[in-house]
C-alpha cells in the first residue's frame, strides 16, 4: 500500500508539474505576443514622435537666442522706462517748483504795481485836483460875484421901476 500511494502521489506530482508547465508555456506564449505588440506600438509611436520631437528641438534651438534677446531688450527697456519716469518725476518737480517761483513773483509785481498806481493816484490827486479845485472856486466866485453885482444892478433898476410904477398908480385912481 506504501508503494501504491507513493506512486499515486508521484503521478499527481508528475501531472501538477506538467500542468504548470502548459500554464507556464501559455503565460510564456501570452507575454510573447504581448511584447511583440508592444514593440510594434513603440516602433509606430517612435517613428510618428520622433519628426515631431526633432521639430520641437529645432523650434527651441530657435527661439532660445530668440527669447534671450527678447528678455534682454525687455530688461533694457524696463530699466529705460524707469530712468526716464524718474527724469520725468524731477522734471516735473522742477517745473512746478519753477511755476509756484513765477506764480509768487508775478503776485509781487502786480501787488507793487497797485501800490504805485495808488500813490500815483493820490499824486495826481493832489497835484492836478487840487489845483483845479482852486481854480474851480475861484471862478465860482467870479461867477458869484459878478452874478451877485448884475443882480444888484437889476434890483436897482428894478426898484426904479418900481418907484415910477407906484407914483403913476396913485395917480390912476
Amino acid at each position: 500500500m506504501n508503494s501504491n500511494l507513493l506512486t499515486a502521489f508521484i503521478a499527481i506530482t508528475s501531472a501538477a508539474v506538467v500542468l504548470q508547465m502548459l500554464i507556464l508555456l501559455g503565460i510564456y506564449l501570452a507575454v510573447r505576443r504581448t511584447t511583440s505588440q508592444m514593440e510594434s506600438i513603440v516602433l509606430d509611436v517612435q517613428r510618428r514622435a520622433t519628426p515631431l520631437i526633432e521639430n520641437a528641438r529645432d523650434i527651441v534651438a530657435d527661439a532660445t537666442p530668440k527669447v534671450k534677446e527678447i528678455t534682454s531688450n525687455l530688461a533694457e527697456a524696463s530699466a529705460n522706462v524707469k530712468r526716464h519716469a524718474t527724469t520725468l518725476g524731477d522734471t516735473a518737480v522742477e517745473i512746478a517748483v519753477r511755476a509756484k517761483n513765477k506764480v509768487v513773483q508775478a503776485d509781487d509785481m502786480v501787488t507793487r504795481t497797485l501800490e504805485r498806481v495808488e500813490r500815483t493816484t493820490g499824486a495826481v490827486q493832489n497835484s492836478v485836483l487840487s489845483p483845479v479845485r482852486h481854480v474851480n472856486g475861484i471862478l465860482n466866485a467870479i461867477t458869484v460875484g459878478i452874478g451877485s453885482l448884475l443882480n444888484q444892478k437889476r434890483e436897482t433898476k428894478n426898484q426904479q421901476r418900481q418907484r415910477s410904477t407906484t407914483g403913476d398908480e396913485g395917480m390912476f385912481v
